[in-house]
């Protein structure tokens, strides 16, 4: 009997100890973005683009990831050296950039600009590449085959936007991801929620990677069904009082990152990414150490939403590039937000009944002790690199 106990108290251990030992990384590979923007003849100084309209897309490819898909460091650190040709980036995406009319026949690729910048962080590249039709074709038709990056590194995502001309409000019309290189582009669609499953996916995909949110909303949670005596965890509440402590903390978490998602999605209170990311990782010790000694008992909830803020500012950086504005704007953040919540309602539901076992289990504090240690090394890890 004693070592039936031991088999399902390992087995209990395993979902918090592979999230603190999966990745150092913590977050997904950053996005890649395309922005498609329909130009008019005008606009072009080079005979060989000329066309009643040709489309312009703007390419924004993460450094760190683009290194990965060449092989190579492209940039000595820390002097921010480049150690290629401009000519060598503009090849690379000549070769994966293929839009195609619904004929079959190729559009023209021209890479007219790469620009490094590097003294952001995360670092981009950030190139700017003319499409022209063949005769005939429409301009904002056509299928767009594009795999950057995601031809290497397979948990990459590509998010395409189209913009109807320089200054209109863009709006996403798909993601590319491993097994998935091509999107078709219907860039006259004028509907605001074009694109809204599309962010739904992407919302899901970021938390679901996103290994320091899913640990600190875990790491936060693991006593959620104990009570706090004497300044210790001690025994099940129950599962009226775990149901509570649950809705408590996801809804305060929810409420935290939906209203810096949408402040961060529309460019306010915009804060650099190394203290924001420093400030995740520090949730995470925070959680940890509330989850070895009660900290803040029966404030879970108010720790969580104020947490929750800081993450949000994470959740925020995938969508403050596209532009958005508007009613798209709004269904964008809706739908993000949604694949956010649709894993994070998952990661609780297969949480729940577990929490009950630990609670109930004699050995619940050494398992849970064990747990909220392995999740403060991996948050102190994180920290120490974010430094």
């Amino acid at each position: 009997m004693a070592h039936g106990r031991a088999g399902w108290l390992r087995w209990l251990a395993a979902p918090m100890l592979a999230v603190a030992l999966t990745s150092a990384g913590a977050h997904p590979s950053p996005q890649s973005e395309v922005l498609l923007t329909a130009q008019g003849n005008a606009l072009q100084a080079d005979v060989t683009l000329q066309a009643e309209v040709t489309l312009q897309a703007e390419v924004t490819l993460p450094l760190d990831e683009l290194q990965l898909a060449f092989g190579r460091a492209l940039v000595e650190l820390p002097a921010n050296r480049v150690l290629v040709d401009d000519a060598q980036i503009a090849a690379y995406l000549a070769a994966h950039v293929r839009p195609v009319a619904p004929d079959g026949r190729a559009w023209l690729v021209k890479v007219t600009a790469v620009r490094w910048m590097l003294w952001q962080r995360p670092a981009d590249v950030v190139a700017t590449v003319m499409l022209r039709p063949p005769p005939g074709a429409s301009p904002d038709r056509f299928t767009l085959g594009f795999d950057a990056i995601g031809h290497q590194v397979q948990s990459h995502v590509t998010v395409v936007a189209w913009r109807a001309g320089p200054g209109v409000a863009p709006r996403v019309i798909g993601t590319l991801r491993f097994g998935r290189h091509t999107l078709a582009v219907k860039g006259a669609d004028p509907r605001w929620w074009a694109g809204s499953l599309d962010l739904f996916r992407l919302g899901m995909a970021h938390i679901a990677e996103g290994t320091d949110h899913l640990l600190f909303l875990l790491t936060l949670l693991l006593p959620a069904a104990l009570l706090a005596r004497n300044g210790r965890w001690q025994g099940y509440g129950g599962a009226r009082h775990l149901a509570v402590n649950l809705l408590k903390v996801v809804t305060a978490f929810t409420l935290g990152h939906s209203l810096t998602l949408m402040l961060g999605a529309v460019g306010a209170g915009q804060v650099p990414e190394q203290p924001v990311e420093f400030a995740i990782a520090a949730s995470i010790l925070v959680s940890a150490v509330h989850a070895w000694r009660p900290l803040f008992p029966r404030r879970e909830g108010l720790v969580a939403c104020a947490f929750g803020l800081v993450h949000g500012l994470a959740f925020a950086a995938t969508l403050r590039e596209l532009e958005l504005t508007g009613a798209r704007l709004v269904a964008s953040v809706l739908a993000f937000n949604l694949g956010i919540e649709a894993v994070q309602a998952v990661i609780v539901a297969v949480a729940a009944p577990l929490l009950v076992l630990l609670a109930r289990s004699r050995r619940q504090e050494a398992l849970r002790r064990m747990a909220a240690l392995a999740a403060g090394a991996m948050a102190v890890l994180w920290m120490g690199q974010r430094l």
